[in-house]
């Protein structure tokens, strides 16, 4: 909306008796009959649509959502209170009463000369007084008024009646929360204000706001249950930019000192959320249609389907002038909803890869902080306790239910390179094992084998030459002549193997009497081949086929 132009309720169409439109940039018009407070059509506008989403706000509250706007800086308080009472003479708004300011209870008028309560003694403040402000809401005009200002379809819900009387500390708190939020700054922490005509300053926030503004909000929604019978939370937001399509605050002051109807709230909200509605032929959550929830790529399955998240904020809260809770009193309560609540918000327990998760079909999302960790650090600050999960975390990471798919991932490759290193390793222990096995047989049969007699043809080792390629790696015949090398080279060259010569009766008689021949290293195979091949089967042809006489050994008839 600009300033600079009117339109609507008054401005520059409302001009009487030639009066003049203000300036460009100013902040009002000229009176006039209509509007005799001289305030601008779009800053009107600007407080229907406060009013519209806080329903009961002060001048100041709704000063500083006007005022985050970068084109509406230039207002002031004064300014906003222009524009409201012009709203209230046409009967959009209207004064509800005063705030209940922190301090001591005022004496009552009826007993003047009762004695005034201790500082601090428990005494609870009563509306009006110093330091007290105007309320105001919409009336049921104004609920209308405002839903044009809003420009949304929405459902207004109620116009608050009755708020204010009593001072509205809820409602005034929920309103803090909420400007929080959209502005991005808060009150408290802030340095004192030097012009007391101007609101409060306000300090900035280190997470900033949240994002879609006002419009974003909304409060005093009735969600119909059965019948007619509601549940209405104290504000919802939506935040489609940050994958939430809606969430619902509870705001707890600390008024309830039994933590269990606190947490009975949840009854509510989970009797609403599985409500279902038809749509377009199937059925549906009903808290999915009316919120534009997008349906799941595989299917919908509304049973199965996580809901809404519960926000439950709280508050140290007043009794008299000092806190109701300690901070440590305060995280007990919260504790305290926790155990409260197990069984709406409590998932199923996964692990992969020693990485636990949990699953939440059917739960509610239940988140808890303080108003002092917002006011503090931000709506998006890591403030934000997920019931059932450990530590303090940023909204969306609180919200957050997939698994840590890329540590799982991690996990599993290290898992599996382990696993490939250890089948690696036993395998190359286990050829190790084999390769020293063979080693210690080639070692055992090569002591063997050169304990022999040596290869008759290249007077080498029987067993052939150390760790070559065709060394023998078992024990060698006791009639074999010759090494692995020289046998492959006979039968490549085709030639019969080596047979002896039959020993002469002389050398029988000295072998007997003094051993085998020294100068006869064969002597052993001698004796074997002459047992195998007789004198007569020699000289008759009788040897196999592929046995002949070596070419430098003596023929038979040289012998015999």
């Amino acid at each position: 909306m600009d300033h600079d132009q009117d339109g609507g309720h008054g401005g520059q169409g409302e001009r009487h008796g030639g009066e003049q439109p203000a300036r460009p940039g100013r902040v009002h018009f000229r009176r006039s009959a209509r509007n005799p407070n001289g305030s601008t059509a779009p800053l009107r506008a600007d407080v229907l649509a406060a009013l519209g989403v806080l329903k009961v706000a002060t001048y100041k509250q709704l000063h500083a959502l006007i005022a985050a706007d970068e084109y509406r800086d230039h207002h002031r308080v004064e300014h906003v209170a222009e524009a409201v009472r012009d709203l209230e003479k046409h009967k959009l708004v209207d004064v509800r009463g005063t705030t209940s300011p922190p301090g001591r209870r005022p004496a009552p008028k009826t007993a003047p000369t009762a004695a005034p309560a201790a500082e601090g003694a428990g005494a609870k403040p009563k509306p009006g007084g110093p330091g007290a402000e105007k309320i105001v809401g919409l009336t049921p005009l104004g609920l209308a008024a405002a839903a044009e200002a809003l420009g949304d379809d929405r459902d207004m819900g109620g116009h608050a009646r009755g708020a204010g009387l009593t001072g509205a500390p809820h409602a005034m708190l929920v309103n803090e929360l909420i400007i929080t939020a959209v502005t991005g700054t808060t009150t408290h922490g802030a340095p004192p204000r030097t012009d007391k005509r101007q609101a409060p300053p306000r300090r900035a926030l280190p997470t900033g706001p949240l994002p879609g503004g006002i419009e974003a909000w909304a409060t005093e929604t009735p969600h119909t249950i059965t019948g007619k019978f509601n549940v209405i939370p104290d504000a919802i937001v939506r935040l489609p930019e940050l994958g939430i399509p809606v969430a619902f605050l509870e705001l707890d002051r600390g008024t309830m000192t039994d933590i269990r109807k606190v947490a009975g709230k949840l009854d509510n909200y989970k009797r609403y959320f599985d409500r279902t509605v038809h749509d377009g032929g199937q059925e549906r959550l009903e808290v999915e249609v009316r919120y534009n929830v997008p349906e799941p790529a595989y299917g919908y399955r509304h049973r199965r389907a996580v809901r809404p998240p519960v926000l439950f904020v709280l508050d140290q809260g007043t009794r008299g002038s000092r806190p109701r809770y300690s901070p440590e009193a305060l995280e007990q309560r919260l504790e305290d909803l926790r155990n409260a609540t197990w069984e709406h918000w409590q998932g199923q327990a996964h692990e992969q890869e020693g990485v636990a998760y949990a699953t939440f079909d059917g739960k509610i999302p239940v988140l808890g902080t303080t108003v002092e960790r917002l006011r503090e650090h931000g709506w998006q600050g890591p403030i934000w306790w997920r019931f059932g999960q450990p530590g303090r975390h940023s909204l969306t990471d609180a919200l957050n239910d997939e698994p840590n798919w890329d540590l799982i991932a991690q996990r599993r490759q290290e898992r599996e390179d382990q696993e490939h290193a250890e089948q690696e390793q036993a395998a190359k222990a286990k050829q190790d094992a084999e390769t020293a096995k063979l080693r210690k047989a080639l070692l055992a049969a090569r002591a063997h084998n050169d304990a022999l007699h040596p290869c008759h043809t290249c007077k080498g080792p029987l067993g052939g030459a150390h760790d070559a390629e065709n060394e023998l790696n078992e024990n060698a015949d006791p009639d074999r002549l010759e090494c692995p090398s020289c046998d492959r080279q006979r039968r490549t060259d085709k030639r019969r193997p080596i047979v002896l010569d039959l020993p002469t009766t002389r050398a029988l008689r000295r072998a007997e009497k003094h051993g085998p021949p020294s100068d006869d290293p064969w002597w052993t195979v001698r004796l074997l081949h002459a047992k195998r091949w007789s004198k007569y089967d020699r000289s008759n042809g009788e040897i196999p086929h592929n046995m002949t006489q070596i070419p430098h050994g003596r023929s038979m008839p040289e012998r015999y």
